[in-house]
């Protein structure tokens, strides 16, 4: 990243936080920076302030967030952190609501940020902000902090069951669509799941590429429907065999026991095999693995409790040297950090991986398109 200047201009998102810095009031949502609005507070001043402040409300799609506001409320004695753990779609809700009603109602939001949905409904429309301390940001890995900034990468990506198999039982991805895989392969509903969403719409912008996968795997030409693209037929023939979840927890469960052979769910999950569960993933598959995705903190224009949300935000980044407590819960395996100071907690660096990179934009034009296709891919899954 790039030298923060010394002087910022009064974008209209800057003057979005001066207001945030005074009395409260609401405004009218304004249109997202392209940069961060840096804060210059350090987490001392922020605290002293923040100590006349209500209970800070943080809505998250991750339970590591309860992990973070023990440690935090230890950290700042006479700060109050409520979790709210909602879905990624039920989290935008929440935000959009809260602010027609003008009630205040969450200070921070910790969502993933690839599907389209939180660009076009909280980022573009100013509902969230894009605050990052000023101590941090020249630590940002390059495309971390923009009109989003993201704390963390993760990947919706394919495991194996290693209660099943001593390795991964396919090599490309058209061997999902096997017979023998019927019934046997979970993955969340990606109607419910910003990052199940974000892969599922990147696979069908790769179509040469699964159209290339086909040759390899059958050693013929394509056959499609009548006006089908390779991935359309990909996952029509795959969704035979998924099963479709509520979560990755339930993919991981499955996963676990043995109930199901392969599954996508976030990369994140591989922390669970530290625990017992037998689960492997898979970096490596012709064409794709998965998909990355990164996940943003953003303070919201209507925040009521803002130096407590600053503070919240500086802790969750890892402080200004990184080794912050309230960034330890998320550096675990699967993951990879947004800061050049703070190693990834996965094994494998994301350049050594086949996952794809979403294009929000087209996620979200696509949307109509995708909720139509899937509801019909989940149809054929239970037939």
């Amino acid at each position: 990243m790039g030298r923060i200047p010394e002087r910022l201009a009064l974008t209209a998102a800057a003057a979005c936080m001066l207001l945030l810095g005074g009395c409260g009031a609401k405004e009218e949502p304004v249109t997202a920076p392209e940069t961060p609005v840096y804060g210059s507070e350090t987490a001392e001043e922020l605290y002293e302030k923040a100590l006349d402040e209500d209970v800070l409300i943080v809505c998250t799609v991750s339970t590591r967030a309860t992990e973070v506001k023990e440690s935090f409320e230890k950290e700042y004695p006479g700060l109050s952190v409520e979790i709210r753990d909602l879905r990624s779609p039920n989290l935008i809700e929440a935000v959009e609501d809260a602010h027609e009603k003008g009630s205040g109602g969450c200070d921070v939001v910790l969502c993933n940020d690839n599907s389209g949905e939180f660009k076009t409904r909280l980022v573009d429309t100013g509902l969230v902000v894009p605050y990052l301390p000023a101590d941090i940001a020249p630590k940002m890995k390059e495309g971390m902090a923009g009109s989003t900034v993201s704390f963390l990468v993760e990947a919706e990506l394919l495991f194996y069951s290693a209660e099943n198999f001593d390795h991964c039982p396919v090599d490309n991805i058209w061997g999902l669509t096997e017979e023998r895989f019927k019934g046997r392969i979970y993955m969340p509903n990606p109607l419910n799941s910003f990052s199940t969403y974000a892969f599922c719409g990147a696979s069908m912008q790769h179509d040469e590429e699964l159209a290339e996968a086909y040759r390899d795997y059958f050693g013929e030409e394509p056959v499609f429907l009548y006006g089908e693209t390779a991935s359309e037929c990909f996952w029509r023939k795959a969704s035979g065999n998924i099963v479709f979840t509520n979560s990755s927890d339930e993919v991981v469960e499955a996963l676990g026991n043995g109930n199901a052979d392969l599954g996508f769910c976030v990369s994140s999950k591989l922390r669970y095999k530290n625990l017992g569960y037998g689960l492997e993933p898979v970096w490596k598959l012709e064409p794709f693995c998965g998909c990355r995705a990164s996940f943003a903190v953003m303070l919201t224009a209507d925040a009521e409790n803002v130096n407590a949300a600053k503070l919240f935000i500086r802790y969750i980044m890892g402080e200004a040297g990184g080794d912050g407590e309230g960034y330890k819960p998320f550096c675990t395996e699967g993951t990879w950090s947004a800061r050049t100071d703070v190693p990834d907690g996965s094994p494998v660096s994301l350049e050594d991986t086949d996952l794809l990179i979403p294009d929000e934009n087209a996620l979200a034009a696509d949307r109509k398109m995708m909720e139509s296709f899937w509801e019909e891919m989940i149809r054929i899954s239970v037939e």
